[in-house]
């Protein structure tokens, strides 16, 4: 089976930058593992609500408009209203996203497992068990356990110092009248990281996340934990009947290479991720919108080389999400290193981020704050 562009992985990334090329005029094949796009995703599922209108998608795939946060830090509770901010089921809402790159023009192969990727001077070859596929570019949209690095040198590199583990549970709850994101923090949570409670129409997603390096538990713990047992959260969970249960890794710092011969990364493949609240949709979405433009210029200009393609890289780190995401990892890093010394330097780091300028002069005060 031959095509332009082989696209893996038909995620928020994977699917904009096949629906781009396509609607570019090029030949794209967007393959997915799964029965179909969002079978098996693990996220909690929020992003702006402006990505709906950007990406042309029903608003029948929104689940809540929240209208507010609630951080609940060691110290107290910082709330905040929202304005621009929904919850999905990435069952639905990848679907979706992949139904409009199909309309566009891309062909789309599901229960399509890529087992193997090969670059050469002529080509890109991909086996995918029985079917063999070959194209003139590939992109990576495999997650953050990508080819790309595993086999090309390029794109995210796992490790146990810049990667999230997570326990995720989309638990029923019929009509429920939630309309804020919930934040957790604390021991009982994790060292560094959060726990939350997220509202959509008939469910509420319950999930822990926390860096790999400082996961002293079984990740199932904290969650058991903020289910049954934390004070603010067992008497409206504990009972509740849990509809999925999952674990996942993300990526919370950004590729140094996102490219490669003939070859881009992108989404979590590239680190495309908050390296703070490890939230990343709307961030993989506008670098999947890059990714597809830089492939639709290779291949008008039927160059594919490393050099030409460096072009994405060069967009990519001039675009806003890099800035919002490279500045949250410095800040991490920073408070990473304090947390050595203060145990609640993570809750202190998320203070620091959601208040911003005005916010600082309280948070400052906070950073002396080493409660018992």
């Amino acid at each position: 089976m031959r095509s332009d562009v082989a696209v893996i992985g038909a995620g928020p990334a994977g699917s904009t930058a096949a629906r781009t090329i396509a609607h570019r005029g090029f030949d794209v094949l967007l393959l997915e593992k799964d029965e179909y796009p969002g079978f098996s995703n693990v996220c909690a599922g929020a992003m702006p609500g402006s990505i709906i209108g950007d990406m042309g998608l029903d608003p029948g795939v929104v689940e809540k408009e929240i209208t507010g946060q609630d951080h609940y830090f060691p110290w107290g509770v910082a709330g905040s209203p929202l304005e621009n901010a929904v919850t999905v089921l990435r069952k639905v809402f990848d679907r979706a996203l992949a139904d409009r790159a199909v309309e566009r023009g891309a062909r789309m192969l599901t229960r399509t497992l890529v087992k193997d990727v090969t670059v050469g001077s002529d080509g890109v070859t991909l086996d995918a068990g029985d079917t063999e596929i070959s194209s003139k570019l590939v992109v990576f949209a495999d997650g953050p356990n990508s080819f790309a690095h595993r086999k090309f040198g390029f794109g995210f590199r796992p490790d146990t110092g810049n990667t999230c583990i997570s326990a995720v549970c989309e638990m029923e709850w019929e009509g429920n009248p939630l309309d804020r994101f919930e934040f957790y923090y604390g021991d009982r949570i994790a060292s560094w990281g959060y726990g939350w409670v997220f509202p959509k129409k008939d469910t509420v997603n319950v999930g822990v996340g926390c860096l790999a390096s400082r996961a002293v538990t079984n990740i199932m713990d904290p969650l058991n934990y903020l289910i049954r047992e934390h004070p603010l959260t067992r008497d409206r969970l504990k009972d509740r009947k849990i509809l999925t249960l999952a674990t996942a890794t993300i990526p919370v710092a950004p590729a140094g290479k996102i490219f490669g011969e003939r070859a881009l990364a992108v989404g979590d493949a590239a680190g495309m991720v908050d390296p703070i609240s490890a939230g990343g949709i709307h961030h993989a979405i506008h670098g999947g919108k890059i990714a597809g433009g830089v492939c639709a210029e290779a291949l008008e200009k039927g160059d594919f080389s490393s050099g030409f393609l460096s072009r994405y890289q060069d967009r990519w780190m001039r675009s806003r999400d890099y800035f919002f995401i490279y500045r949250k990892y410095l800040l991490s890093n920073a408070f990473l290193y304090l947390s050595r010394f203060d145990r609640n330097a993570y809750a202190k780091m998320t203070a620091l981020s959601q208040g911003g300028l005005k916010g600082l002069p309280g948070t400052l005060g906070m950073l002396a704050w080493r409660g018992k």
